[in-house]
């Protein structure tokens, strides 16, 4: 058996097929040519054209590859697609786009999401969130009160995946839980709350849910013959990207944590029941199980590395500090102001503490991330979620060496790095669990850890200590902004 995975990311389009293993059978990638067409200045925008088109190539390629290894397509079983959270894009009744898909990181929707929060304040007390800009709510309303003309035309408002996950099997109108979360499902009680009604959106125009990996619909004959594709395959409720990405590093059962450092810090873990975060800076996807999968995003990560090194090779500077560490020195390496996870608050500075002095600053950076990676997973034990002795990784810090020295130290946890992280392959391991029983059982057959890093005992302990001093800094930092 084999299955299909596709990320719709920002930036382009990822396809792989993955065998039961977690072989990889195919995989091809495209860039979009644009990544914001908008013409209205500070929004952003991406033409569902482009998707199209970039899917139709890389799963055209992938079926290429499999006819020149010998391998029918008619052994993938599913597949399943994830998408930016948030992106939304209405169709007509003859499913064609009525507009440019709007990107989960378009800001025109402010006062829309003020609006849905005074509206919906005891569904997100409920869920342990909070309706923003990114979210996909406020976006359809902003269409209800600024484009009544399109909203008339509108059959349903789709999210990214929807919209591809239609293009290959023709059901245009099903999402799954964890695109829909952003778009006001509740998710305890399984249904589009009243409160949305209230607000002038037509649920009408809303898509039937199904949890991630339950079946849609087949191929249809269109596509299979477009794509190399068979019309037996079925195409299964998809998710969000996070949500993809998290499950390929391994989040798949109570009491993991994925830790995705990339140019941004994303850490997500599974709960036995609904967590609720008091400060509002995490929030909560279910899981098909039942299970929760809590999580947030950060606003530092491996981007620090990049502004350090100005050019450099990352294997370079690796090798030139790993003398260094631990530096002493204790940082939070924002490169923006404002940080939205462990904590919220847009004003938050980054901070520097200790001598930086030639050649330290690189490493420095990466046990700032650390340091903070650490203070997030405690901020979560202190809510109540089960954190084990180990932590599965993903991202750019993935593949450094010394970064998972420090950061296993830091941590003092073991620390495991998938052979293939990526969101396509969480995508896949969703397809897969339509046909092997669950995410958990589908994750375990297919997941396959080649670096697993154990922390050093005598580093840990030095670490432990500038951590200790590195609370003190935080702590004194956020009360010298209030006083």
């Amino acid at each position: 058996m084999l299955f299909m995975g596709i990320d719709v990311g920002t930036q382009g389009v990822r396809c792989v097929v993955a065998d039961v293993r977690g072989g990889i059978a195919a995989a091809a990638s495209k860039s979009f040519a644009s990544v914001n067409i908008a013409r209205e200045a500070g929004w952003i925008e991406q033409s569902p054209e482009d998707w199209r088109e970039a899917v139709e190539m890389v799963v055209r390629d992938c079926t290429a590859q499999l006819r020149a290894a010998g391998v029918d397509s008619a052994r993938i079983q599913a597949i399943s697609i994830d998408g930016t959270s948030g992106t939304i894009v209405p169709l007509d009744e003859r499913n064609r786009p009525l507009s440019n898909g709007v990107m989960y990181n378009d800001p025109r929707a402010g006062a829309e999401a003020a609006i849905v929060h005074a509206r919906m304040g005891a569904h997100e007390a409920k869920l342990g969130l909070r309706f923003g800009a990114s979210f996909s709510l406020p976006r359809i309303l902003w269409f209800v009160r600024n484009r009544p003309d399109i909203c008339a035309r509108t059959r349903v408002f789709a999210h990214q995946a929807d919209y591809v996950a239609g293009l290959l099997c023709g059901e245009f109108a099903v999402s799954d839980d964890s695109n829909a979360l952003k778009t006001g499902y509740d998710l305890i009680d399984g249904r589009w709350p009243e409160e949305i009604a209230a607000l002038g959106i037509d649920r009408a125009k809303l898509p039937r849910i199904v949890h991630p990996g339950t079946p849609v619909g087949r191929v249809t004959r269109e596509a299979a013959q477009s794509l190399g594709l068979s019309e037996r395959t079925w195409v299964v409720g998809g998710s969000t990207d996070g949500y993809a990405s998290a499950l390929a590093a391994g989040a798949v059962r109570a009491g993991k944590w994925a830790s995705i450092i990339g140019t941004t810090f994303v850490l997500k873990g599974v709960t036995p029941g609904l967590i609720v975060d008091p400060d509002g800076s995490s929030y909560s996807h279910r899981l098909p199980s039942g299970e929760w999968l809590l999580g947030g995003a950060s606003n530092l990560g491996g981007r620090c590395l990049n502004l350090a090194a100005n050019g450099r090779a990352l294997s370079e500077m690796d090798r030139e500090s790993e003398s260094l560490i631990p530096t002493g020195v204790r940082c939070y390496p924002l490169t923006r102001r404002g940080e939205r996870f462990p904590f919220v608050d847009p004003d938050f500075e980054p901070f520097y503490f200790g001598d930086i002095l030639e050649g330290r600053l690189y490493p420095a950076l990466m046990e700032g991330v650390g340091f903070a990676e650490r203070f997030a997973l405690e901020k979560m034990q202190a809510i109540g979620c089960p954190v084990g002795d180990s932590v599965c990784t993903a991202g750019g810090a993935s593949r450094s060496p010394l970064w998972l020295k420090i950061r296993a130290a830091i941590l003092n946890r073991r620390l495991m790095a998938p052979k293939v992280v990526d969101a396509a392959m969480g995508s896949a391991l969703v397809a897969a669990s339509s046909q092997l029983g669950s995410l958990a059982d589908a994750a375990e057959q297919m997941i396959q850890y080649d670096r697993i890093v154990e922390p050093d005992a005598d580093l840990a302990v030095r670490y432990d200590e500038i951590y200790g001093r590195f609370l003190e800094d935080l702590a004194r930092n956020s009360a010298a902004r209030r006083a």
